[in-house]
């Protein structure tokens, strides 16, 4: 088919065309028109003191989409949709279907929008929401910051049990510094033989071996106690610093709470109904589409239909002729008479065409013989065929 087939066809049908698009954008009107009204509400999310501040796990180039990715999954937590319906009634399904998350321009601040037919049930949804969430992004945070900064604490109470029970059993605070002191006492003992040698006591300088030998005998003594308060010294040094940073992480924790949970934080608009005009102006030019291609695909629909009939129609009407004809036929070779005075052969009583009145120039005078007694034989039962009659 050519294009000039298929205007030809929309020329024809186009009523079709006309009646199906306008029905469907008058149903689509008369529905959006017709619904009960709905109802928005939009709670601001403020989010300056909770990105790129201090101890906030939002900082960087990254940090406001980080904030924006973190805020939408938290609000799409079964645990805060569990609690926003135990303050509000309204099921996780109706908050998934109602709930949009978006973004305020180029900024980490965000907006949570519910809509419903309820005005009241509107703003409690969108409120409960944003403050949910907040608090699920950053309470989760803060508890675990109290319980890394229990355990570091519990971690150098055991260091420092340890370094008491050590000076205990050795009865030394400070093995260190006992050991300087006994190291000092050595390098005392033998500064004075030293002095005594010079100035030529050799009696006195030979007395003194015997307490430097003493002395250096207590300084190995002191070598595995030393080597056991390093080890725990270490241990202590290592816990002590781990519990001053997750103290710092808990206090910076709790201030992000703190921040979360202000009531400053979530600002609540005000409720505003739906603009069904807008709603209608966005929808109609997409029904009308659809029904125009629903009305090409029944334009199409029918004309197959009306082609396939009228191909059925035709092939009916041909099947009679063409089964007669070899009856017809026979009947025609059948019906051949012959003249009774002995004239040429008729067929259905008429003369036969020329090719076959025509004789034969291949034919033998038997043929002929055998022609003229037929005819002979036919005259002599006439004879008495018309006696008969005339008496």
């Amino acid at each position: 088919m050519e294009i000039i087939d298929y205007l030809r066809i929309a020329r024809r049908r186009w009523w079709i065309l006309v009646a199906v698009p306008v029905l469907a954008g008058l149903a689509a009107a008369a529905l959006i028109l017709s619904a009960p009204p709905s109802y928005s509400s939009t709670a601001t999310v403020s989010s300056g003191s909770l990105v790129n501040s201090d101890g906030s796990p939002f900082t960087g180039t990254q940090a406001t989409g980080q904030f924006v990715a973190a805020f939408t999954a938290a609000s799409q937590n079964p645990q805060t949709r569990q609690s926003v319906q135990a303050q509000t009634g309204v099921g996780p399904t109706d908050q998934a279907d109602g709930i949009e998350v978006d973004p305020i321009g180029a900024s980490s601040d965000l907006q949570v929008i519910f809509t419903s037919r309820d005005r009241k049930l509107s703003a409690a949804v969108a409120q409960a929401t944003a403050r949910e969430a907040l608090k699920q992004m950053f309470t989760v945070r803060a508890d675990q910051a109290v319980a890394t900064r229990d355990r570091a604490q519990e971690t150098a109470t055991e260091a420092n049990a340890a370094l008491d029970a050590l000076a205990k059993k050795y009865q030394m605070a400070d093995p260190p510094k006992v050991y300087q002191n006994q190291l000092a006492q050595v390098a005392s003992l033998q500064q004075q033989q030293a002095t005594m040698r010079a100035s030529g006591n050799a009696i006195a300088a030979a007395a003194m071996d015997a307490p430097i030998a003493s002395a250096k005998k207590g300084l190995s003594a002191f070598l595995p106690i030393l080597a056991e308060y390093n080890d725990l010294y270490s241990r202590t040094v290592a816990a002590s610093s781990d519990l001053t940073q997750a103290q710092a992480e808990w206090r910076h924790a709790l201030a992000l709470k703190a921040a979360a949970t202000s009531d400053t934080t979530v600002y609540l608009g005000p409720t505003t109904p739906d603009d069904k005009k807008a709603t209608l102006v966005a929808t109609l030019p997409i029904i009308v589409g659809v029904g125009l291609f629903l009305a090409v695909l029944l334009i199409l629909l029918i004309e197959v239909a009306s082609r396939l009939r009228r191909g059925r129609v035709a092939d009916s009407s041909a099947d009679p002729i063409e089964s007669d004809e070899p009856a017809e036929s026979l009947r025609h070779d059948d019906e051949v008479m012959v003249s009774p005075a002995g004239g040429s052969a008729t067929l259905n009583g008429h003369a036969p065409s020329h090719a076959d009145a025509s004789p034969d120039p291949t034919a033998t005078g038997s043929q002929g013989a055998g022609d003229s007694d037929l005819l002979e034989h036919a005259g002599a039962e006439a004879e008495p065929q018309a006696a008969r009659s005339r008496v």
